[in-house]
């Protein structure tokens, strides 16, 4: 047990090298840039163009790979279509290698402020991405719902009335467990025996949490702001980094 605890402590410091991508356009990003209006569509997957810039970006993420080493990589991914549709065209043959190393973790879905954030359930996900056992691993509903609306179907429209009713009540309730999740986020981050590691996420999500890690990037008006905030299937590496 001591061997044990010592090695988990290990691993908790060693240092990571991370490459995160935001998922590529979707159904959502799409309606949102023609209108400026939330068009209500629930967990919506990737646009025709989406999945071109996913297929587009293999090469970059191959290439950032190569500069550390392309072996010993683990794939980590958001349980939202868009990100699991964007994990399958950036690194297919890690997304459909079931014995490879591959993991969908909740803790990485999108910070909720648009119906497009509320998820679906492993029945539905494994329906579109059968391969996927991983995805029994969820839980039911692994996304916020404020305690009014719990009752609802996890699945179908009943959520998305209430989110079209209440959009408050949803992001005001994802906003008060935030904190905890991000916290067991980097835990979860620093824990992983694999020193290498990509991420396919969200803009607000990759953006909140690498502030929380401290990091910054330059502004094109000059200066810097907190956090990595990226468009679509934009790949960033941070390289050797520790966990405190």
């Amino acid at each position: 047990a001591e061997c044990a605890g010592e090695a988990e402590a290990t691993r908790a410091t060693a240092a990571k090298t991370i490459i995160f991508v935001r998922h590529g356009e979707s159904e959502y990003n799409k309606a949102m840039r023609a209108t400026g209006q939330d068009p209500f569509l629930r967990d919506a997957p990737l646009t025709e163009t989406g999945r071109a810039q996913a297929q587009e970006a293999q090469g970059v993420l191959q290439k950032l790979q190569e500069e550390v080493g392309s072996d010993g990589w683990l794939l980590l991914s958001s349980p939202l279509q868009r990100a699991l549709d964007t994990a399958a065209g950036l690194w297919p043959s890690r997304f459909f290698a079931p014995a490879e190393r591959l993991e969908v973790w909740p803790e990485l879905r999108e910070v909720i402020t648009g119906c497009d954030d509320l998820g679906s359930t492993p029945q539905r996900l494994l329906e579109k991405y059968p391969h996927l056992q991983q995805l029994n691993l969820l839980p039911e509903v692994w996304w916020t719902v404020p305690a009014a609306y719990q009752d609802l179907p996890a699945d179908g429209d009943a959520l998305k009335d209430a989110y079209k009713d209440d959009e408050n009540a949803f992001e005001d309730a994802d906003e008060a467990v935030f904190d905890s999740r991000v916290a067991l986020l980097i835990e979860k981050l620093a824990a992983v025996p694999e020193s290498k590691i990509v991420v396919v996420a969200h803009c607000d999500l990759i953006g909140k949490l690498t502030k929380r890690m401290g990091l910054k990037e330059k502004k094109s008006s000059g200066g810097f702001r907190k956090g990595w905030w990226l468009s679509n299937c934009e790949c960033r590496m941070l390289r050797d980094f520790h966990f405190s």
